[in-house]
């Protein structure tokens, strides 16, 4: 076993002095955690989380499509905090759950530069765009929420150097 570490140990070294004596740089190392939580400012006064349960999962998914990742404990991490899903301000979402604001807390931390910033989105139907002549086709829920996920993500991608998550191809 110590001799397969020693091995291991030489390669790793020897690997790594190739790559220091190449001069090449890695851009974008990849981010080593993503950590999203629903923690909305008055759970009591919200339904927002019985109507999607997995919105923590779907937002997380959402980011993971958009950045490298690395398996280094010491990688950049981004933290989400979603903190208000409601429709036109009010936080007890309809039996339709129609929502089109989205509220969320990141923070980026052990990159080339921390980023700590609110996001918040807000949507609406603009009916009033629509040619005479032509029917206006409202999205469906599950779009809506995608493209809210979807935005939100982007937005998070926006903020973060794109130095520490994108692969510099």
């Amino acid at each position: 076993m110590f001799d397969f570490l020693k091995k291991t140990s030489l390669a790793a070294t020897v690997s790594l002095a190739a790559f220091v004596v190449s001069g090449t740089v890695v851009a974008g190392t990849g981010v080593s955690n993503i950590d999203v939580q629903a923690k909305l400012e008055a759970p009591q006064d919200s339904n927002a989380l019985d109507l999607y349960p997995t919105i923590e999962g779907d937002l997380t998914r959402a980011i993971l499509e958009r950045v490298n990742t690395t398996n280094d404990p010491a990688g950049p991490t981004i933290s989400i905090k979603i903190k208000r899903v409601s429709l036109d301000g009010d936080t007890i979402l309809p039996d339709s759950a129609e929502f089109n604001e989205l509220e969320g807390f990141l923070s980026y931390q052990g990159g080339s530069r921390e980023v700590v910033e609110t996001i918040k989105l807000s949507a609406y139907a603009d009916t009033q765009s629509v040619p005479d002549g032509y029917i206006s086709v409202p999205p469906s829920n599950e779009d809506f929420y995608q493209a809210m996920l979807t935005t939100f993500a982007d937005r998070v991608i926006e903020l973060v150097p794109e130095e520490d998550v994108s692969s510099g191809s």
